[in-house]
């Protein structure tokens, strides 16, 4: 489960939010755990890879609340089509 070649996942080092920009030319928001998941997929990563890192990012928050945010994540990506199914 992987985003589709040529996605960017631009992140603004002060705030950690980010803009992640479809080959399509689709554009969206992301707030700093969406910027950090995305960016993880957008390298060739699995939702694995993005879980974990966020697990780094973000030791003191519960697994299962990560484990929901990711899951939300990847549900609107592929709702939206930017990421197959």
């Amino acid at each position: 489960m992987m985003l589709p070649t040529g996605t960017r996942v631009l992140s603004d080092p002060a705030t950690g939010r980010g803009t992640l920009i479809t080959p399509g030319g689709q554009v969206w928001r992301l707030n700093p755990a969406a910027a950090l998941a995305t960016a993880a997929l957008a390298a060739g990563g699995t939702a694995q890879d993005a879980e974990q890192a966020l697990i780094r990012a973000w030791p003191a928050v519960p697994l299962e609340s990560l484990q929901a945010d990711l899951d939300a994540l990847v549900g609107r990506l592929q709702d939206a089509g930017v990421m197959a199914r």
